[in-house]
């Protein structure tokens, strides 16, 4: 499955891995399609959904560039893109993440989104 983000400042689409988080998968699959508003914590980028899942899936304290993932505290997906607040030579979110995806843009393409900005998250063809 594929998933199209919708900035006001950029659009990417993420292959998403549903072998490796089925359980997470499943839940977005619900909830789509997904408005929210973007936040910025370094170079990460997260949103608040109405995902509802519980479940630690392929979860992860130690991303690559370019990982989608979900994070259960907040409900939120979370796009990296670079190191976050708490990265050392590697990237760091702030607590374990289910990763369940890769995007297909140049992550580097999301460091023009901003705090705030409107999220729209599809399907994608």
């Amino acid at each position: 499955m594929r998933l199209r983000f919708k900035f006001e400042s950029a659009e990417c689409i993420a292959e998403v891995y549903e072998s490796v988080a089925p359980k997470t998968v499943e839940a977005i699959k619900r909830v789509l399609p997904i408005v929210s508003r973007a936040n910025r914590w370094g170079d990460e980028i997260y949103f608040e959904t109405e995902i509802d899942c519980n479940e630690r899936e392929n979860s992860k304290e130690v991303v690559e560039l370019g990982d989608l993932a979900y994070w259960i505290p907040g409900r939120a997906f979370c796009l990296f893109f670079g190191k976050t607040p708490i990265s050392d030579e590697f990237i760091r979110p702030a607590s374990a993440v289910n990763v369940i995806g890769k995007l297909l843009c140049d992550p580097l393409k999301l460091k023009n989104v901003r705090d705030g900005e409107i999220v729209f998250v599809e399907e994608a063809e």
